[in-house]
């Protein structure tokens, strides 16, 4: 890795930890998950070590900046519930279930492998269920 893009990762995960910190009404669980003020345990695949929980953020890689496009797609009601063509694999859309499959295992609904740079987060329940409202909010 290059110097550059080392000092690029790191402006890009500040601006994220200054835009999360006062993101969230504190009733909203989804929002706290979305924006790290609610730390998950996640790991990469094919490695059961934990990761940090400031690098396991969904808006590190799914939200883009003033100044940079989003790393991963972004988690919006418009790109999940959309049927389209995912890395190749059949015309699908993401539902509650399906997304949270990718969350926890890294599959996508067509049942698709998602990235290895994608955690594969320890997440109850009800904590993928108050993610997926929040991002598929109107």
């Amino acid at each position: 890795m290059t110097r550059t893009t080392a000092i690029g990762l790191v402006l890009v995960a500040v601006t994220s930890l200054v835009r999360a910190q006062n993101a969230c009404e504190p009733a909203s669980l989804g929002c706290a998950i979305f924006n790290g003020q609610h730390p998950m345990t996640a790991h990469l695949r094919d490695d059961d070590r934990a990761l940090p929980s400031w690098t396991t953020r969904c808006v590190n890689c799914h939200a883009g900046t003033s100044t940079a496009a989003p790393f991963a797609p972004p988690l919006t009601r418009d790109s999940l519930l959309g049927a389209t063509r995912r890395r190749g694999g059949p015309i699908s859309h993401y539902d509650a279930t399906a997304f949270c499959r990718a969350v926890k295992d890294g599959i996508d609904p067509a049942g698709v492998l998602l990235r290895k740079s994608m955690p594969r987060y320890r997440i109850t329940d009800a904590e993928c269920a108050a993610l997926w409202a929040f991002v598929v909010r109107p």
